[in-house]
Protein backbone atom coordinates (compact mmCIF):
# COMPACT_ATOMS: atom_id res chain seq x y z
CA UNK A 1 0.00 0.00 0.00
CA UNK A 2 1.16 3.53 -1.24
CA UNK A 3 2.29 6.45 1.29
CA UNK A 4 -0.55 8.57 -0.43
CA UNK A 5 -3.21 5.50 -0.11
CA UNK A 6 -2.40 5.21 3.65
CA UNK A 7 -2.52 9.35 3.95
CA UNK A 8 -5.86 8.96 2.32
CA UNK A 9 -7.10 6.11 4.48
CA UNK A 10 -6.88 7.89 7.76
CA UNK A 11 -7.87 11.43 6.31
CA UNK A 12 -11.34 9.73 5.61
CA UNK A 13 -10.97 8.35 9.13
CA UNK A 14 -10.41 11.41 10.75
CA UNK A 15 -13.30 13.24 8.67
CA UNK A 16 -15.48 10.63 9.83
CA UNK A 17 -14.30 10.87 13.74
CA UNK A 18 -15.04 14.65 13.45
CA UNK A 19 -18.25 14.30 12.06
CA UNK A 20 -19.26 11.82 14.54
CA UNK A 21 -18.17 13.90 17.34
CA UNK A 22 -19.94 16.87 15.71
CA UNK A 23 -23.02 14.74 15.55
CA UNK A 24 -23.21 12.84 18.49
CA UNK A 25 -21.47 14.77 21.34
CA UNK A 26 -22.06 18.56 20.63
CA UNK A 27 -25.52 19.99 20.44
CA UNK A 28 -24.78 22.59 17.85
CA UNK A 29 -25.79 20.29 14.66
CA UNK A 30 -29.38 20.00 16.30
CA UNK A 31 -29.78 23.33 17.69
CA UNK A 32 -29.21 24.29 13.87
CA UNK A 33 -31.83 21.90 12.95
CA UNK A 34 -34.69 23.36 15.18
CA UNK A 35 -33.85 26.60 14.13
CA UNK A 36 -34.51 25.03 10.64
CA UNK A 37 -37.79 23.62 11.29
CA UNK A 38 -39.20 26.80 13.36
CA UNK A 39 -38.54 28.69 9.89
CA UNK A 40 -40.09 26.07 8.12
CA UNK A 41 -43.05 26.08 10.79
CA UNK A 42 -42.94 29.83 10.98
CA UNK A 43 -43.63 29.96 6.57
CA UNK A 44 -47.13 27.69 6.94
CA UNK A 45 -48.81 29.49 10.09
CA UNK A 46 -50.05 32.94 10.40
CA UNK A 47 -49.00 34.53 14.37
CA UNK A 48 -50.39 36.86 16.33
CA UNK A 49 -47.81 39.02 18.90
CA UNK A 50 -48.44 40.30 22.43
CA UNK A 51 -46.12 43.21 23.58
CA UNK A 52 -46.07 43.40 27.12
CA UNK A 53 -44.44 46.91 28.17
CA UNK A 54 -42.18 47.29 31.27
CA UNK A 55 -43.91 50.71 31.96
CA UNK A 56 -47.64 51.92 31.14
CA UNK A 57 -48.66 55.00 28.98
CA UNK A 58 -47.91 57.26 32.69
CA UNK A 59 -44.66 55.81 33.00
CA UNK A 60 -45.55 53.81 35.84
CA UNK A 61 -44.73 50.12 36.42
CA UNK A 62 -46.36 47.51 34.51
CA UNK A 63 -46.98 44.45 37.15
CA UNK A 64 -47.69 42.16 34.63
CA UNK A 65 -44.09 42.87 32.66
CA UNK A 66 -42.70 41.61 36.07
CA UNK A 67 -44.84 38.64 36.17
CA UNK A 68 -43.88 37.84 32.61
CA UNK A 69 -39.95 38.27 33.65
CA UNK A 70 -40.27 36.38 36.28
CA UNK A 71 -41.95 33.32 34.19
CA UNK A 72 -39.81 33.51 31.67
CA UNK A 73 -36.58 33.40 33.70
CA UNK A 74 -37.93 30.17 35.05
CA UNK A 75 -38.81 28.12 31.94
CA UNK A 76 -35.67 25.26 31.40
CA UNK A 77 -35.50 26.70 27.76
CA UNK A 78 -34.19 29.55 28.27
CA UNK A 79 -30.70 27.95 28.88
CA UNK A 80 -31.13 27.16 24.84
CA UNK A 81 -31.27 31.07 24.40
CA UNK A 82 -28.22 32.38 22.47
CA UNK A 83 -27.30 34.68 25.00
CA UNK A 84 -28.82 35.14 28.54
CA UNK A 85 -27.58 37.26 31.59
CA UNK A 86 -26.82 35.54 34.97
CA UNK A 87 -27.90 37.88 38.15
CA UNK A 88 -26.69 37.06 41.95
CA UNK A 89 -30.17 37.55 43.79
CA UNK A 90 -30.04 37.11 47.66
CA UNK A 91 -33.66 35.82 49.31
CA UNK A 92 -34.82 35.43 53.18
CA UNK A 93 -33.52 31.81 52.20
CA UNK A 94 -30.42 31.98 50.29
CA UNK A 95 -28.43 33.17 47.42
CA UNK A 96 -29.52 32.65 44.74
CA UNK A 97 -28.66 32.85 40.50
CA UNK A 98 -30.91 33.79 38.53
CA UNK A 99 -31.22 34.08 34.53
CA UNK A 100 -32.66 37.18 32.60
CA UNK A 101 -33.30 36.96 28.40
CA UNK A 102 -31.27 38.95 26.60
CA UNK A 103 -32.32 41.52 24.11
CA UNK A 104 -34.11 40.29 21.37
CA UNK A 105 -33.87 36.67 22.24
CA UNK A 106 -35.87 34.22 22.04
CA UNK A 107 -37.67 31.63 24.77
CA UNK A 108 -39.43 28.90 23.73
CA UNK A 109 -43.11 27.05 25.82
CA UNK A 110 -45.66 25.08 25.13
CA UNK A 111 -48.80 25.52 26.86
CA UNK A 112 -52.14 22.77 26.39
CA UNK A 113 -50.37 21.68 23.50
CA UNK A 114 -49.73 25.10 21.67
CA UNK A 115 -46.33 26.23 21.26
CA UNK A 116 -45.69 30.08 22.00
CA UNK A 117 -42.68 32.07 22.33
CA UNK A 118 -41.60 34.96 24.17
CA UNK A 119 -39.43 37.62 22.76
CA UNK A 120 -37.42 40.03 24.78
CA UNK A 121 -37.64 43.65 22.20
CA UNK A 122 -35.96 46.23 23.68
CA UNK A 123 -35.63 49.69 21.41
CA UNK A 124 -33.04 52.31 21.15
CA UNK A 125 -34.91 55.33 21.87
CA UNK A 126 -34.73 56.98 25.00
CA UNK A 127 -38.75 56.78 25.18
CA UNK A 128 -39.07 52.99 25.32
CA UNK A 129 -38.41 51.23 28.03
CA UNK A 130 -38.00 47.06 28.14
CA UNK A 131 -41.25 45.08 26.28
CA UNK A 132 -41.70 41.30 26.22
CA UNK A 133 -43.48 40.07 23.12
CA UNK A 134 -45.61 37.04 23.24
CA UNK A 135 -46.12 34.99 19.37
CA UNK A 136 -48.59 33.03 19.29
CA UNK A 137 -50.32 30.92 16.61
CA UNK A 138 -54.12 32.60 15.69
CA UNK A 139 -55.27 28.73 15.74
CA UNK A 140 -54.30 28.84 18.63
CA UNK A 141 -55.09 31.96 20.73
CA UNK A 142 -58.52 31.59 21.42
CA UNK A 143 -58.69 28.32 22.85
CA UNK A 144 -55.22 28.98 25.09
CA UNK A 145 -54.17 32.77 25.52
CA UNK A 146 -56.39 33.49 28.78
CA UNK A 147 -55.41 30.34 30.31
CA UNK A 148 -51.84 30.87 29.48
CA UNK A 149 -51.75 34.29 30.45
CA UNK A 150 -53.61 33.08 34.30
CA UNK A 151 -50.95 30.32 33.82
CA UNK A 152 -47.77 32.60 33.98
CA UNK A 153 -49.50 34.82 36.44
CA UNK A 154 -49.99 32.07 38.72
CA UNK A 155 -46.45 30.37 38.66
CA UNK A 156 -44.89 34.00 39.07
CA UNK A 157 -47.03 34.15 41.85
CA UNK A 158 -45.50 31.19 43.13
CA UNK A 159 -41.93 31.76 42.50
CA UNK A 160 -42.50 35.41 43.77
CA UNK A 161 -44.11 33.58 47.06
CA UNK A 162 -41.20 31.48 47.51
CA UNK A 163 -38.70 33.91 47.83
CA UNK A 164 -40.00 36.28 50.40
CA UNK A 165 -39.42 36.04 53.84
CA UNK A 166 -41.78 34.39 56.24
CA UNK A 167 -43.26 36.32 58.84
CA UNK A 168 -44.92 35.71 62.03
CA UNK A 169 -47.41 38.39 62.97
CA UNK A 170 -49.01 38.08 67.04
CA UNK A 171 -51.97 40.76 67.85
CA UNK A 172 -51.04 43.55 70.46
CA UNK A 173 -52.98 44.12 73.38
CA UNK A 174 -53.92 47.47 74.64
CA UNK A 175 -53.41 47.66 78.45
CA UNK A 176 -55.53 50.73 79.00
CA UNK A 177 -58.73 49.06 77.70
CA UNK A 178 -57.88 45.32 77.39
CA UNK A 179 -59.31 45.70 73.58
CA UNK A 180 -56.81 44.08 70.79
CA UNK A 181 -55.33 46.72 69.43
CA UNK A 182 -52.92 45.77 66.64
CA UNK A 183 -50.43 43.54 64.98
CA UNK A 184 -47.16 43.09 65.26
CA UNK A 185 -44.40 41.07 62.82
CA UNK A 186 -41.58 39.68 63.61
CA UNK A 187 -38.87 37.13 60.99
CA UNK A 188 -40.35 33.52 61.61
CA UNK A 189 -37.42 31.20 62.42
CA UNK A 190 -38.88 28.07 63.55
CA UNK A 191 -36.84 25.21 62.20
CA UNK A 192 -39.44 22.60 61.36
CA UNK A 193 -40.03 21.38 58.28
CA UNK A 194 -41.86 18.00 56.52
CA UNK A 195 -38.16 17.13 55.62
CA UNK A 196 -37.74 17.08 59.87
CA UNK A 197 -40.99 16.58 61.53
CA UNK A 198 -41.62 13.11 62.46
CA UNK A 199 -44.93 12.08 61.06
CA UNK A 200 -46.12 9.00 59.06
CA UNK A 201 -44.17 9.26 55.46
CA UNK A 202 -47.82 7.92 53.86
CA UNK A 203 -49.80 10.92 55.85
CA UNK A 204 -46.88 13.32 55.15
CA UNK A 205 -47.34 12.62 51.20
CA UNK A 206 -51.13 12.94 51.47
CA UNK A 207 -50.76 16.48 53.21
CA UNK A 208 -48.15 17.82 50.82
CA UNK A 209 -50.36 16.56 47.60
CA UNK A 210 -53.21 18.49 49.04
CA UNK A 211 -50.98 21.30 49.84
CA UNK A 212 -50.16 21.36 46.18
CA UNK A 213 -53.92 20.97 44.58
CA UNK A 214 -54.71 23.62 46.84
CA UNK A 215 -52.26 26.29 45.78
CA UNK A 216 -53.05 25.66 42.13
CA UNK A 217 -56.70 25.43 42.52
CA UNK A 218 -57.34 29.50 43.55
CA UNK A 219 -58.43 30.75 39.53
CA UNK A 220 -60.66 27.60 40.24
CA UNK A 221 -62.43 28.53 43.27
CA UNK A 222 -62.03 32.61 41.97
CA UNK A 223 -64.21 30.95 38.81
CA UNK A 224 -66.93 29.34 41.35
CA UNK A 225 -67.02 32.72 43.28
CA UNK A 226 -66.02 30.55 46.34
CA UNK A 227 -63.60 31.48 49.13
CA UNK A 228 -60.03 30.06 48.30
CA UNK A 229 -59.22 28.53 51.40
CA UNK A 230 -58.31 25.03 53.31
CA UNK A 231 -58.58 24.54 56.96
CA UNK A 232 -57.08 22.05 59.09
CA UNK A 233 -57.92 20.85 62.57
CA UNK A 234 -54.80 20.11 65.05
CA UNK A 235 -55.37 18.93 68.53
CA UNK A 236 -53.93 17.17 71.01
CA UNK A 237 -51.59 17.90 74.51
CA UNK A 238 -48.44 20.41 74.36
CA UNK A 239 -45.37 18.89 72.86
CA UNK A 240 -47.65 16.36 69.91
CA UNK A 241 -45.79 18.32 67.20
CA UNK A 242 -48.73 20.78 66.53
CA UNK A 243 -46.46 23.77 66.37
CA UNK A 244 -44.11 22.38 63.78
CA UNK A 245 -46.98 21.10 61.67
CA UNK A 246 -47.78 24.55 61.34
CA UNK A 247 -44.44 25.64 60.40
CA UNK A 248 -43.49 23.10 58.62
CA UNK A 249 -46.86 24.02 56.10
CA UNK A 250 -45.94 27.69 56.16
CA UNK A 251 -42.90 26.94 55.23
CA UNK A 252 -44.14 24.77 52.30
CA UNK A 253 -46.33 26.98 51.49
CA UNK A 254 -43.98 30.00 51.76
CA UNK A 255 -47.01 31.40 54.25
CA UNK A 256 -47.06 34.04 56.83
CA UNK A 257 -48.62 32.27 60.06
CA UNK A 258 -50.85 34.97 62.34
CA UNK A 259 -50.79 33.61 66.22
CA UNK A 260 -53.89 34.51 67.86
CA UNK A 261 -54.80 33.69 71.33
CA UNK A 262 -58.80 33.16 70.85
CA UNK A 263 -58.96 34.03 74.95
CA UNK A 264 -58.43 37.53 74.44
CA UNK A 265 -61.40 37.82 71.82
CA UNK A 266 -64.70 38.51 73.28
CA UNK A 267 -66.97 38.29 70.66
CA UNK A 268 -67.45 37.11 66.61
CA UNK A 269 -67.43 40.78 66.11
CA UNK A 270 -64.36 41.52 68.25
CA UNK A 271 -62.77 38.44 65.96
CA UNK A 272 -63.90 39.36 63.01
CA UNK A 273 -62.44 43.02 63.26
CA UNK A 274 -59.40 41.77 64.35
CA UNK A 275 -59.50 39.83 61.30
CA UNK A 276 -60.06 42.14 59.22
CA UNK A 277 -57.70 45.38 60.72
CA UNK A 278 -54.46 46.34 58.26
CA UNK A 279 -51.30 44.92 59.15
CA UNK A 280 -49.01 47.40 60.50
CA UNK A 281 -45.74 46.13 60.75
CA UNK A 282 -43.37 47.52 63.24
Amino acid sequence: MSWFSVAAALAAVLAVVVVLRFLLSNTGFLYLLKNWWRLIEDKFHVYQFYKVPEHNEGFQENQLYRKVSTYVSSLPSIEDSDYANLFSEKTFKEVEISVKLDRNQIVHDVFLGAKVSWKRNDQESLNSSKALVLKIKKKDKRRILQQYLQHVHRVADEIESRKKEIKLHTIITDSSSSSLKKWKSVEFNHPATFETIAMDSDLKTRVKSDLESFLKSKQYYNKLGRVWKRSYLLFGPSGTGKSSFVAAMAKFLSYDVYDLDLSKVSSDSDLRNVLLKPLQDQ
